[in-house]
């Protein structure tokens, strides 16, 4: 139990980390973001999720840990919407787009290789279909010569 609650404490932190980079250049917040949340950012994300799947429940946590793993994806495509922003003009950046491409690459690799893992049909099973049985072969024909 200590091991979930840590490994996904860790995994939100690490998120938290990659929402404060992402904001940074929108100059929304005045923060100016140092190496160590550089470096906390995909430690702790792949830290947490390294401890999730240490569970000795993890089977039952598969959806837990794609969940939290989407988000990483979520992140990414934040990332690269305010990438495409700042290239169309539409916005100026306060300060270096380098922050945006760090969590692009990072948050979507991680989410690639983390929601990948997982087969959606098997998290949940309602979303797995029932194949219908196919029908029988024909019977085979009969042959009308009498055996002698």
């Amino acid at each position: 139990m200590a091991l979930l609650l840590f490994g996904s404490l860790l995994i939100v932190f690490g998120l938290l980390a990659a929402c404060l980079l992402l904001i940074a250049p929108l100059g929304i917040l005045e923060i100016t973001p140092g190496i160590g949340l550089w470096l906390l950012f995909p430690v702790f994300s792949i830290g947490g999720y390294f401890l999730l799947t240490l569970t000795p429940r993890f089977a039952k946590l598969r959806l837990l840990a794609w969940f939290l793993s989407s988000l990483l994806l979520l992140l990414a495509a934040a990332a690269a919407a305010e990438l495409m922003l700042y290239a169309s003009t539409l916005m100026q950046p306060t300060g270096s787009t380098l922050i945006l491409w760090y969590v692009l690459v990072i948050a979507g690799g991680l989410g690639i290789v983390a929601t990948g893992a997982f087969d959606l049909k098997k998290l949940i099973p309602k979303l797995r279909r029932s194949k219908p049985e196919p029908p029988p072969p024909p019977p085979a024909p009969v042959s009308a010569k009498p055996k002698h």
